[in-house]
């Protein structure tokens, strides 16, 4: 059985794309290292705003 978990990959608003993605990066590897695997990564645009990640584990 698979347990889901949701995360915001960037919290709060940034004004650079990279500093989001380096904050992304650094969440995602977080999660992986708890035992997360991350099966998809959802934006509302590729602008900027914020990115949820979608984890799950198998139990």
């Amino acid at each position: 059985m698979r347990e889901y978990k949701v995360v915001y990959l960037n919290k709060g608003l940034k004004f650079s794309r990279e500093k989001d993605l380096a904050e992304t990066q650094e969440t995602i590897n977080e999660c992986a290292a708890q035992g997360w695997i991350l099966q998809q990564v959802v934006s509302p645009n590729d602008l900027g705003g914020a990115m949820v990640g979608i984890f799950y584990k198998e139990n």
